[in-house]
């Protein structure tokens, strides 16, 4: 009796020749093209079945006996012996006729309307760059390319041997460190340490732990939990808006933000609601539903915003948070300690910054400071 190798899992993907599904509505998403088959472990990928008379199969997964053509990242359970499945993370396919899960995925070329958006369960490779719109994510992701304005999210470690140049779009976070060889016009979000080798210029930063910055440091806005680095220059001039902000958690301080900007969209919205009420009874009735939800929505983001900032201010810790820069210093920068503030009116080379008595202090070398 002849058996039917059933897959979860589509045989024939070919990551060469991909094309973008039909939604429900019969448009189509061109930065959506399943490129990877994701599984997770202790998932069924294969299982056997009966094939009925008459029944029409593909003859390449008809056998006569019930031999798995299991590969690497396979298992069979006693219980289920006619089901195949993941015995890690990872993606599925066939390697040499072998079903196999592979925890690794290596993206030869850039990311772009070839490949759609990458969204992989394991520790992702990206052999060329990530072009503006497209959305990155894995586990620990290497991109040895150039980020334009994407999203890239990595759940562990992120590293970015080309740079980014984020035209005030890209976002970049990862759950641990992070570390780019240069960047410009993006955010980004670390939940421990960022590294940049050479200029990180025009960025708003939240680095978890500490962030260092090998080259320049020009424009943006930078949280930083406990100290920040910087080895050329901090700042560009009084033209150029250069805040640091360190002794919170900046991850929370990054909710805060995300809080004001759905306040400020509410607050947009109720004014047009409003002026829209008066216009008829048919906007009235229309309108005022929504209005009442804005209102109901922003009494609840402040209260939102209240607890966090509770939140906040218990991370604080100011008596070991630095601001070293070997370099030049230049005037303008804004400096924040917990609720210290300190902007610089002049130049200064190789000084830091430090709490003391509620404010903040200026050291006169960080080589005294390393002895």
């Amino acid at each position: 009796m002849p058996f039917l190798l059933k897959h979860h899992f589509d045989p024939d993907l070919d990551c060469q020749h991909l094309t973008p599904k039909q939604q429900d509505d019969g448009s189509v998403d061109h930065y959506d093209l399943s490129f990877v088959q994701n599984v997770e472990a202790g998932c069924v990928i294969a299982e056997w079945g009966d094939l009925s008379d008459g029944e029409k199969a593909d003859p390449r997964f008809v056998f006569d006996k019930k031999v798995f053509p299991a590969g690497k990242g396979t298992g069979i359970k006693r219980k289920h012996p006619d089901k195949l499945y993941a015995a890690v993370n990872g993606w599925v396919t066939y390697r040499d006729d072998k079903i196999v899960v592979l925890e690794s995925l290596v993206v030869p070329e850039e990311v772009d309307f070839h490949t759609g958006n990458i969204c992989f369960i394991g520790n992702l490779t990206i052999g060329g760059g990530v072009r503006t719109g497209f959305v990155v994510q894995g586990r620990d992701v290497t991109i040895q390319g150039q980020i334009e304005a994407a999203s890239i999210e990595a759940l562990q470690e992120l590293n970015c041997r080309g740079g980014v140049k984020g035209a005030k779009e890209a976002f970049l976070e990862s759950g641990k460190s992070m570390k780019l060889s240069f960047c410009e016009y993006a955010t980004l979000k670390s939940g421990e340490d960022i590294l940049v080798k050479g200029a990180l210029m025009h960025s708003n930063v939240y680095a978890g732990r500490r962030l260092a910055v090998g080259g320049r440091l020009t424009g943006g806005s930078i949280y930083s939990h406990e100290y920040v680095y910087v080895g050329e220059q901090l700042g560009g001039g009084l033209d150029t808006h250069t805040s640091v902000v360190i002794g919170y958690n900046p991850i929370l301080l990054y909710a805060d933000a995300e809080y004001n900007r759905r306040i400020k969209r509410l607050h947009a919205n109720i004014a047009s609601f409003e002026k829209l009420l008066n216009k008829s009874d048919d906007h009235r009735e229309e309108y005022q539903p929504k209005l009442q939800a804005a209102l109901k929505e922003l009494d609840l983001l402040k209260l939102l915003k209240v607890k966090l900032w509770e939140g906040i201010q218990g991370t604080e810790q100011l008596d070991q948070c630095k601001v070293l820069v070997p370099g030049v210093v230049k005037p303008g920068v804004e400096i924040s300690i917990g609720s210290a503030y300190l902007k610089v009116d002049d130049f200064l080379e190789d000084v830091f910054f430090y709490y003391e008595n509620h404010e903040v202090k200026i050291g006169a070398s960080t080589k005294q400071l390393q002895r």
